[in-house]
C-alpha cells in the first residue's frame, strides 16, 4: 500500500507523481541557481574592497565551498596569494618525491642466489622504472620550486634573497641540480645504477651515476662539471639529493617566515578572509559530527587516548571529572587552530555530559 505525502510524493518511491510537481521543483530549482548566483556577485564585488568588513566575511563564510573560491579570486590580493601557496605546495612536494625516491631506491632487490637470477632480474627492471619516475619527479620539483621563488622574491629585498640563497645552497650545487634535471626530462635518462653499502649494520641502497657518463650524455654548465669534480668518479643521487633538500630547507625557513612578516595588505586580507572560511567550515563539520556522537551515545572518555599526549591525559585526570575545567583543558588542547566558539563548546559539553553545578 502507498501512503500519499505532502506534494505528491509516496513513500518507497523515487521521483515525483505527476508532471506539474516536476515543473515545480524545477522551477525552485532555478530560482535557487539564480539567488546563489546573485549572492555570489554581491560578495564577488564587495571583496574588491579592501579591507574587507566583518559582514563581507561573513557573507563570504555563507556561501558554498566551490563559491567560495570563485569568489576569492576576485580579491585584490588572490594572485599572488596563490604563488606565496605555490611554493609551500612545491616545497612538500620536493620533499615527498625525494622522501619516495629514496623508498624506491630501498626496494632494489639483494644478490640472493643463483637460481633466482631470472626472477631478481625482472624485479630490477621494475625497481628501476620506479626509481627513473621519482627520480624525475623530485628533479622536476626541485627546479619548480626555484622558478616559483623568483616569483615572489620582490616581497624580500633583492639582496638578502640572492645572498641567503647563496649562503644555503651554493650555485654550483644549484647548477648541477639544473643539469641534473635537464638532462632527466630532456636530454636522456639515467640508468638507475645501485649498490648495496655493507657498514657493519643493516645494507643500504644506493642510486650512483657515473661522472663520466653525466659529462658523456648531459649538455653541464661550467659551474655544474665545477661541483662535479668535488663528488668524485661516482655521483650517489640518494646523498646528492638528500644533502640538496637540508640546504633548502635552511633558505625556506628564512624565506617563508620573512614573506610572512611583510606582506602587503591586500594579500593578509585576502589570508584572513580565507582562514575565516576555514574556520566556519571546520565549525560547521565539528557541530555536525559531535552531535552525531551525542545522538549515538558516543562516550568521549573512551577516546581520549587518541587525541591528547598521556601528559595532556594525565592533566586532564587531576580536574574535576565531567566539570567545565576539565572539559574547557580537552578543547584547549585538540583545537590548535581556533575553531571552538561559545555555540560549538555548549555541544561538546553536551558530548561529555558536563556537571554545571
Amino acid at each position: 500500500m502507498r501512503v500519499p505525502t505532502q506534494g505528491g510524493l509516496y513513500h518507497g518511491e523515487m521521483g515525483w507523481t505527476s508532471p506539474e510537481d516536476r515543473e515545480r521543483f524545477q522551477q525552485f530549482l532555478e530560482i535557487d541557481v539564480e539567488r546563489r548566483r546573485g549572492e555570489l556577485s554581491r560578495v564577488s564585488d564587495a571583496l574588491q574592497t579592501v579591507p574587507t568588513s566583518p559582514e563581507v566575511r561573513d557573507a563570504l563564510c555563507a556561501l558554498g565551498p566551490e563559491d567560495v573560491q570563485r569568489a576569492l579570486r576576485r580579491h585584490p590580493g588572490y594572485p599572488l596569494y596563490r604563488k606565496i601557496e605555490s611554493v609551500r605546495t612545491m616545497l612538500e612536494l620536493f620533499r615527498r618525491a625525494l622522501a619516495d625516491l629514496n623508498v624506491a631506491i630501498a626496494a632494489f632487490p639483494a644478490l640472493g642466489t643463483a637460481n633466482d637470477r631470472a626472477a631478481r632480474e625482472l624485479r630490477e627492471h621494475d625497481v628501476s622504472v620506479v626509481v627513473n619516475k621519482e627520480l624525475f619527479a623530485a628533479l622536476g620539483a626541485a627546479k619548480t620550486l626555484v622558478d616559483y621563488s623568483r616569483r615572489i622574491k620582490d616581497l624580500v629585498p633583492a639582496d638578502q634573497f640572492e645572498s641567503r640563497r647563496n649562503q644555503a645552497v651554493s650555485p654550483n650545487e644549484h647548477a648541477l641540480i639544473v643539469c641534473l634535471r635537464n638532462s632527466v626530462l630532456h636530454e636522456v635518462h639515467s640508468e638507475a645504477n645501485w649498490q648495496k653499502v655493507y657498514r657493519g649494520g643493516p645494507p643500504t641502497t644506493h642510486f650512483v651515476i657515473d661522472r663520466e657518463d653525466l659529462l658523456a650524455d648531459g649538455d653541464l654548465s661550467q659551474a655544474a662539471k665545477e661541483h662535479l669534480k668535488e663528488l668524485g668518479p661516482q655521483i650517489n643521487i640518494t646523498e646528492l639529493l638528500s644533502s640538496y633538500l637540508q640546504r633548502v630547507e635552511v633558505f625556506y625557513e628564512w624565506l617563508l617566515p620573512e614573506i610572512e612578516a611583510h606582506l602587503p595588505v591586500d594579500v593578509r586580507d585576502c589570508l584572513d578572509c580565507r582562514r575565516a572560511v576555514e574556520v566556519h567550515q571546520a565549525r560547521l563539520t565539528y557541530q555536525f559530527l559531535i552531535k552525531t556522537w551525542t545522538n549515538g551515545g558516543v562516550d568521549p572518555y573512551q577516546h581520549l587516548s587518541k587525541y591528547l599526549t598521556s601528559e595532556q591525559l594525565g592533566a586532564a585526570e587531576t580536574l574535576p571529572n565531567r566539570s567545565p575545567e576539565q572539559v574547557d583543558y580537552i578543547i584547549g588542547c585538540v583545537d590548535i587552530k581556533g575553531v571552538c566558539d561559545e555555540d560549538l563548546r555548549k555541544t561538546v559539553y553536551e558530548l561529555f555530559n558536563v556537571s554545571t553545578s
